[in-house]
């Protein structure tokens, strides 16, 4: 269960928090700012590096003639180089191990570790020197231990740039865990002590098991024992194997072959000098020392513009943190206007926060010390309170927060509708972590769109009522005029028949008008059969062609494994007859009507605006013209009753709304496709029928069934007139009568002696049985008592499950055959 730990009120808003902790990048523990290991050089760097080269080579090549001629003295410069030497490596070392601890990078520890080292050893040599701090020396017994101090002072530099170029130069990244970084800087620096104690013992109490290296001041000895050229040929190794295994990508692995070259360098002069002293031995210290002070001056370089691009950087911040303080003053005041209230929720801890403005939309005057889901859901009314956890529990799998639910709300217990929104934040398993968002009440909006809908229904219903007003009336005209012209003049019977058939023709009209209507509002009773929807269509293809003419060609495209629907066979014709009679009046030039049938399945997305249909199998019927199309206004009204862009008295505007009426009726879908001069596509999708398709149904009309022996009717109707006509059109067909207006006269019929062969009541009637249920009641009194229903409009006088599908209905207006016809069905049946 989520659990949200909510504070009171603060400045700050659900933004300001979210964009700081959760909506900005992850910081990456590895550093991403280039540095002095890892920058590439330019070419200004490639060219001041070798320019650096080229003129120690070509000063130390002008020298080597000259390098075994000695100087004049020159006190204190021992110290004095010396000094400078250990205050260049050791700020070289602490420089590379401070970026090893930043970095945790074993090559960089490893150049730390030799620039360490070669400290040490420089320390010990200048304790070596004769009266420089002390009278005679501090450590060792004469110039060997110097002389060899200096060995092993030029063997440090390529022993640890040998294992740092193999180590860059195949790619690999190699990296100290974060907790291990102290502990192995820590022995790096131990071991590299104890190998220069180790140095230090060798070259002062074992010096003598060491090879000569220098007389007096002489070390031409170095040279001759070939310790000299041992030292030159591993500088120039630990040169090419850098150069070729790194290609010098980075600036430091640029600057240290440099530093490797001066140190070859050095080591020729030097050798070549032969004696303390000379011109070459002093050479050598200068280029010694410029190849320390290489890596430093090229470190404080890239200190400095460090500190240049963070001081840039940090003015770039303040100016963002300006901006970003400006736009949540501009969102608090955005917010606050829409009267809209913020939070924000961190799954982790269980805190959140939240402005005064959410609390006031709940209906506090304070801000609520403690809030979390479950007082959050106890506000929302019971009705809508599954849906508003199901909508917070389920916000990590859709990374949005989208509610609109009712809320009582404190203090006045009013209920308002409010709208909850927000987005919420993963962490890498996907789970969510944070959400943040606002609040709003919406109850002024919804009532704003009660109103319109209500003004927009009242728009319709005078449409419709306007509709059937002036079609009625017409019709009305039609029959009350030839009703008082035969009364006038009843003496012609030819011209009283012409007149009765005006009025018939109108009444029948009439009831087309009202069948459509009921079959738009879904209150026509229906009797579905399961059939399969190609037999239906090449039974009516005929009337199909007879009604389009013969300017339009007709292709029926049938799939020939279409599943079976259920639905009421004679409607369904209906529907595909005002369809293609609007095809042809899309067509007065001629074209082709298209008759499709297919198995199809909707997804949930084509139905979202339907929450009465469930996404799966459906048959499709499509009829498609080439005709003249519709825009996008006159497809969004199609389907509305009396809409129609005919010419007056051209049609009725009643006929797709009739088609869409019997789909929804029939628990499917109805949909326009059309462009303005590419014809138009009406498919209805019907639900799949379960169970086998009805073969065949009777062709032809039934002949005139009379009453064989005397069969009586009970004949049920509350409307007087109605039932003296269905009296008189009972007697004309041999029929006896009995007769009651309401369902308790005739129960009491029921219980009485007289024979009873049929009930022929209406369905709608007073007194509080309708019926279907006198219906169930007469066959409880009797049996064998055969039942017809009729009715014009069932209502609200039926349950959802409307007429019984045992119980025969004839629809109102009927005629005397259709009566007839149904009497037949019933008396037929055991």
């Amino acid at each position: 269960m989520l659990r949200l730990g909510l504070a009171n009120g603060l400045p700050e808003t659900a933004g300001q928090r979210f964009v700081t902790e959760h909506t900005m990048p992850t910081v990456d523990p590895e550093p991403k700012l280039a540095t002095l290991a890892t920058a590439r050089p330019g070419r200004t760097q490639c060219r001041a590096a070798a320019a650096v080269g080229l003129a120690f080579g070509a000063v130390t090549l002008a020298l080597l003639p000259f390098a075994s001629l000695q100087m004049p003295p020159m006190p204190g410069f021992v110290p004095v180089y010396q000094s400078a030497l250990i205050v260049v490596y050791a700020l070289t070392t602490y420089l590379f191990l401070a970026q090893y601890r930043r970095t945790r990078s074993v090559p960089l520890l490893v150049l730390g570790a030799g620039s360490l080292y070669v400290t040490l050893v420089v320390l010990l040599q200048l304790l070596s020197f004769p009266n420089v701090l002390v009278q005679g020396r501090l450590i060792g017994n004469g110039p060997d231990t110097t002389t060899w101090l200096w060995t092993f002072w030029h063997l440090g530099p390529p022993l640890f740039a040998l294992p740092y170029a193999i180590m860059e130069g195949d790619g690999r990244s190699r990296l100290v865990p974060r907790e291990r970084v102290p502990r192995v800087g820590w022995m790096a620096g131990a071991g590299v002590t104890f190998a220069t104690a180790l140095v230090a013992l060798a070259v002062t109490r074992y010096v003598h098991l060491l090879p000569k290296s220098v007389e007096g001041d002489d070390y031409s000895l170095v040279t001759t024992t070939g310790i000299g050229p041992m030292i030159v040929a591993l500088s120039v190794m630990a040169l090419v194997v850098l150069c070729w295994t790194t290609r010098l990508r980075t600036v430091l692995q640029l600057w240290l072959a440099v530093s490797l070259l001066l140190l070859v360098l050095d080591n020729l002069v030097t050798l070549m000098g032969a004696a303390r002293g000379s011109v070459g031995w002093f050479a050598g210290r200068m280029e010694a020392l410029v190849a320390g002070l290489i890596l430093l001056g090229v470190y404080l370089r890239e200190v400095d513009f460090l500190y240049s691009r963070a001081e840039s950087a940090a003015n770039e911040r303040e100016a963002r943190r300006a901006e970003l303080q400006l736009a949540r003053d501009n969102l608090a005041l955005a917010l606050e206007a829409a009267e809209m209230g913020d939070w924000d929720l961190d799954l982790k801890t269980g805190t959140s926060r939240r402005n005064p403005r959410y609390d006031a939309i709940f209906g506090y005057d304070r801000p609520v010390a403690a809030w979390d889901v479950e007082t959050f859901l106890a506000h929302v009314i019971p009705e809508d309170r599954a849906m508003a956890r199901a909508a917070l529990e389920g916000a990590g799998a859709t990374n949005r927060v989208d509610l609109h639910c009712r809320i009582l709300r404190a203090g006045d217990g009013a209920t308002r509708w409010i709208q909850l929104r927000g987005k919420a934040y993963l962490d890498e398993a996907g789970r969510a972590v944070a959400m943040a968002g606002v609040v709003m009440d919406t109850t002024r909006q919804h009532e704003a769109e009660d109103r319109l809908n209500q003004a927009q229904k009242m728009e319709a219903i005078g449409q419709l009522t306007g509709g059937v007003a002036h079609d009625f009336n017409n019709l009305l005209t039609i029959i009350v005029g030839n009703l008082d012209m035969i009364v006038r003049k009843p003496d012609n019977p030819q011209r009283v028949e012409r007149m009765a058939t005006s009025a018939m023709t109108a009444a029948k009209r009439g009831a087309e008008v009202t069948e459509k209507l009921l079959s738009f509002s879904r209150r026509q009773v229906l009797r579905p059969e399961t059939v399969n929807p190609n037999r239906l269509l090449k039974d009516f293809e005929a009337l199909l062609r007879r009604a389009v003419g013969e300017t339009i060609a007709v292709r029926i495209d049938l799939d020939a494994g279409l599943d079976p629907v259920r639905l009421d066979p004679g409607q369904f014709e209906s529907a595909i007859l005002n369809l293609a009679v609007n095809a042809r009046d899309a067509m007065p030039g001629g074209g082709t009507l298209t008759v499709k049938t297919c198995n199809a399945h909707l997804d949930a997305h084509e139905i979202a605006d339907r929450g009465d249909l469930s996404p799966g199998p459906y048959v499709l019927v499509a009829v498609t013209d080439t005709g003249n199309g519709m825009d996008a206004g006159t497809m969004a009204r199609a389907f509305e009753p009396f809409f129609t862009t005919k010419d007056v008295g051209k049609g009725t505007g009643l006929g797709l709304s009739q088609v869409y009426g019997f789909v929804r009726q029939a628990g499917g879908h109805a949909q326009i496709k059309s462009e303005p001069g590419r014809g138009t596509s009406v498919e209805l999708y019907l639900p799949r029928g379960v169970g086998q398709a009805v073969d065949s149904r009777p062709e032809g009309p039934l002949p005139l069934r009379r009453a064989a022996a005397g069969e009586v009717v009970l004949v049920v109707e509350d409307e007087p007139a109605v039932l003296e006509m269905a009296v008189e059109s009972l007697g004309e067909l041999g029929y006896r009568t009995l007769t009651a207006t309401q369902a308790s006269e005739a129960l009491d019929r029921l219980q009485g002696p007289e024979r009873i062969d049929i009930l022929f009541s209406d369905v709608v009637m007073p007194g509080g049985m309708n019926g279907v249920q006198l219906s169930v009641e007469a066959r409880r009194l009797r049996p064998g008592l055969r039942v017809l229903l009729t009715s014009g409009y069932t209502g609200t006088a039926l349950d959802d499950q409307g007429v019984p599908a045992d119980l025969p209905l004839l629809s109102k207006p009927y005629q005397r055959e259709e009566l007839a016809t149904k009497m037949r069905l019933v008396l037929s049946r055991a």
